[in-house]
């Protein structure tokens, strides 16, 4: 097999190995964007990818947004991983939702494909992409964890939904059921620096009841797709 794409990333596991297929590596705050930036400028598989992660919203600077916005100017990146995480019950819902709301509106405004991070936010992530528009660049939920009805509502909008090493783990079993019946042209796979992406390719391939080289061709097509502007 050679069609293999890796949706979503992150430098901590890109430096370790180089794989011989495309990925996505996110940047998630400001001082990782120019590390991003570099390893995509040595690697020419890398899709380097820029945003502001809800976990780092709070401890922003002033001036994140400018920046962020500048680094998109002048490289071609996408924007992400950005989003709503309301694991937390301290968590400031408001201050998120503006920072996700100012990334939305840059990936419409830039045409850059954009990676979601969303953690018990389901209907307010939809609700703001319902307000907002979903960028038409591309628009992925990484490590998607939701049902299976949040994922067909996703999906009726353009958004691509991508697996991750969750599905090896036993008591995840709401993730597999949902990765059984997402419609193939919005698949999507990673590692997210956590599994081995052969590891995942072929547990996926099992749940869907397809080969590992007809899911390994499809999800680097929905990855051309979804990642189009960028994709090399």
């Amino acid at each position: 097999m050679t069609a293999f794409f890796d949706a979503h990333g992150h430098l901590l596991d890109a430096g370790s190995r180089q794989p011989d297929y495309p990925r996505v590596v996110c940047g998630t705050c400001e001082s990782d964007w120019e590390a991003v930036l570099a390893h995509a400028i040595s690697d020419e598989r890398v899709i380097p990818m820029l945003g502001l992660h809800p976990w780092f919203v709070e401890g922003a600077s002033p001036k994140w947004l400018p920046r962020l916005e500048s680094l998109l100017r002048s490289h071609p990146v996408g924007m992400g991983e950005c989003g709503l995480d309301f694991a937390r019950k301290d968590t400031d819902r408001l201050t998120q939702e503006a920072a996700f709301r100012a990334q939305l509106r840059l990936a419409h405004d830039l045409h850059r494909p954009l990676a979601m991070h969303v953690v018990r936010a389901w209907g307010r992530i939809l609700d703001l992409l319902r307000e907002e528009g979903v960028p038409p660049a591309g628009t992925m939920v990484h490590a998607y964890a939701g049902s299976p009805e949040t994922a067909r509502k996703l999906q009726s909008m353009g958004v691509f939904l991508s697996f991750s090493g969750d599905i090896l783990k036993p008591d995840r079993s709401k993730v597999r059921e949902s990765l059984r019946t997402v419609d193939a042209t919005h698949l999507l796979l990673e590692t997210d620096g956590t599994a081995d992406l052969m590891r995942v390719l072929e547990r996926a391939a099992e749940i869907r009841g397809v080969t590992r080289e007809s899911l390994a061709a499809q999800t680097r097509e929905n990855g051309r797709r979804c990642f189009q502007e960028l994709f090399r």
